[in-house]
């Protein structure tokens, strides 16, 4: 990985099985949770082995290959929610790269008083969370310190059941892949691909009106 400046470090999840059984079963389990800790292993080791390694990535990423279990996309449920999963299919559309906020700090307008850092998704739920300043008691107004907050790199695929594996008179179906740092832009459309991820849900503003209760 260091001899070709790269970012992500491929790891063969048969191989993990076998070293540390209990560590795959908890990867599959709790990937969210246990992905950030071996990142951050990663990141230890390279920086031991290659001090000055910081310079071109600062943050080491694990990717999980050859997962033993394939899913089919018209078959996830509810049951694989937070788990590891793998699918196959067609990447039929693809956003640009946009930033996307990992890291943010707030600035209160009334003390000047900077409140971070916050990990969120959402910059408007994490804002929520800030609460009353404790330096002068007052809600806000709170606003984004630019210059402090960390960005990432962020792309959203559609993909779609590829066509052999469709049921006789069948709709393809899709699903929604959210491709971050340095993944954006390894597949265009019309490129067949097996994603490896965790399989999350969001919260579907345009159902939820329609249909009157919380939609994901």
């Amino acid at each position: 990985m260091c001899q070709n400046n790269k970012q992500s470090l491929e790891i063969v999840f048969s191989n993990l099985s076998q070293k540390f059984p209990t560590l795959a079963i908890w990867l599959a389990e709790e990937p969210k949770l246990m992905l950030d800790i071996i990142n951050h292993v990663a990141s230890d080791v390279v920086s031991e082995v290659y001090p000055d390694y910081y310079k071109i990535h600062d943050k080491i990423f694990i990717r999980v290959k050859d997962l033993p279990v394939e899913d089919k996309l018209r078959d996830l449920r509810q049951v694989h929610l937070n788990a590891l999963i793998k699918i196959r299919g067609v990447v039929t559309k693809r956003t640009q790269v946009f930033p996307e906020l990992k890291e943010m700090y707030y600035r209160c307008q009334t003390c000047q008083d900077l409140k971070g850092p916050l990990y969120n998704n959402s910059s408007d739920d994490a804002k929520q969370f800030l609460g009353q300043c404790i330096i002068c008691q007052k809600n806000g107004p709170y606003i984004i310190e630019d210059h402090k907050s960390i960005y990432r790199n962020y792309q959203k695929w559609t993909m779609q059941e590829t066509p052999g594996s469709v049921p006789p008179g069948r709709v393809p179906r899709q699903k929604e892949v959210f491709i971050l740092n340095d993944l954006v832009d390894t597949a265009r459309p019309g490129d067949e691909v097996e994603i490896t991820g965790i399989f999350i849900n969001k919260f579907d503003y345009g159902a939820n009106i329609k249909h009157g209760f919380p939609v994901f």
